[in-house]
């Protein structure tokens, strides 16, 4: 079980010692160091790195730091850890912390906190066994778990919050470091169904996250993590509504688009969600002189002012026609349904295409058709297929 800072393990707790209730821990905090955000971070994103190593200052005090947001004003960051018993032994973990000071500039943003190591730039699991951004979202003054805050406790007062992980995972002898990032709020209470940032519909959601943006990555979200949904752009981004055959590419090669996963492991794959995007950037590249291939008109879509909107792979698209009849999708099965179907307008009388090439002939994809939910492959350059535009986040 977990106990506060100042339990300890015993046999027989009636006999519990009193402790002092700070303890010295190996990761300290020392130095402050103002960061510029990462590369999916918008330009005024401050992200301040405090380092925690000297062994000057214990566990449960605070450290002053700055953000975007911020001004002037300084934040207050106070880390905690907690004793998490265990059979004849135990450990101490980075359990919770807590951000004060904190000034109605900052409404409407998300605070990320990050955890590292002694080396290296890969941020720690710190709670939910793998979860590695803490999101904390500024609503008004009232602070709650933002985007993958599932296992997230959020206590909220005037201009400060704590924060506390229901399982911590990141031993507090390991974190040397942490990062206190403040950004553009991404919401964390879209259900399937509703409209999402782009203007369409949230059709794929997943509170422990997926790999996603340009380099397929736990980094690779708008906001530098994991993302949470998929939504599909309505069947209007084109015009006539879906029902433009354009064509993905029309010199009909013969080679393998460079970059591309050529043949994944299995045409459904849980683990591919989120791949898309990476596979039409890899086509865009390829293909970005032609003016009439599907994969320019879906990576020039702008819906909701975004740019990140691109071809599903052979997995995507299958859960877009699981969705598209209104079913839970099964991410390693294909939907075989009959169904009709009530979501997305898709036109049943067309095949879809993905951005799955096939090994067996890698001039093809994986097509799916919404009427039956079968698959096939075809050439890119046959114009009796339709694409779609999705987007992670």
């Amino acid at each position: 079980m977990s106990d506060s800072q100042d339990d300890i393990y015993s046999d027989d707790p009636a006999d519990t010692p009193t402790i002092p209730a700070k303890r010295k821990l190996s990761a300290i905090l020392a130095s402050l160091t103002l960061l510029i955000g990462g590369t999916y971070f918008v330009q005024t994103t401050l992200a301040s790195n405090i380092s925690i190593n000297s062994g000057q200052i214990e566990f449960g005090q605070g450290a002053t730091v700055t953000t975007a947001c911020t001004g002037s004003s300084t934040l207050t960051v106070t880390p905690s850890a907690s004793f998490v018993n265990a059979s004849g032994s135990g450990s101490h973990y980075f359990s919770s912390f807590t951000v004060s000071n904190i000034p109605n500039t900052c409404y409407g943003v998300d605070f990320t906190i990050k955890a590292y190591g002694n080396s290296g730039n890969t941020p720690l699991s710190i709670f939910n066994t793998n979860s590695t951004n803490a999101v904390i979202y500024d609503n008004g003054g009232t602070f709650i778990a933002g985007a993958g805050g599932t296992g997230l406790t959020v206590s909220s007062s005037s201009g400060s919050f704590t924060a506390t992980f229901a399982s911590p995972v990141a031993l507090a002898t390991a974190v040397f470091k942490l990062t206190l990032e403040s950004g553009p709020h991404t919401a964390s209470t879209y259900n399937v169904g509703d409209v999402g940032p782009g203007g369409g519909i949230i059709f794929y959601k997943d509170l422990a996250g997926f790999s996603c943006g340009p380099t397929f990555s736990s980094t690779g979200s708008p906001s530098g993590g994991l993302c949470n949904y998929l939504e599909v752009a309505p069947s209007t981004w084109i015009t006539p509504a879906d029902s433009t055959t354009v064509l993905l590419n029309p010199r009909n090669d013969t080679v393998q688009i460079s970059g591309v996963r050529l043949d994944p492991t299995t045409v459904y794959d849980a683990a591919d969600v989120g791949l898309g995007y990476k596979n039409s950037l890899a086509f865009r590249a390829d293909y970005r002189a032609i003016a009439n291939t599907g994969i320019r008109y879906i990576r020039d879509y702008n819906g909701g002012s975004l740019s990140d909107w691109y071809l599903p792979d052979s997995t995507e698209l299958n859960i877009l026609v699981y969705w598209s009849k209104g079913l839970t999708p099964v991410l390693n099965t294909r939907c075989s349904s009959s169904a009709a179907i009530i979501n997305g307008n898709f036109n049943s009388s067309y095949y879809y295409y993905s951005s799955s090439q096939t090994g067996s002939s890698p001039f093809s994809a994986y097509i799916q058709a919404f009427s039956n939910g079968g698959v096939t492959t075809n050439q890119w350059s046959d114009a009796g297929m339709r694409v779609r535009p999705i987007r992670a986040f």
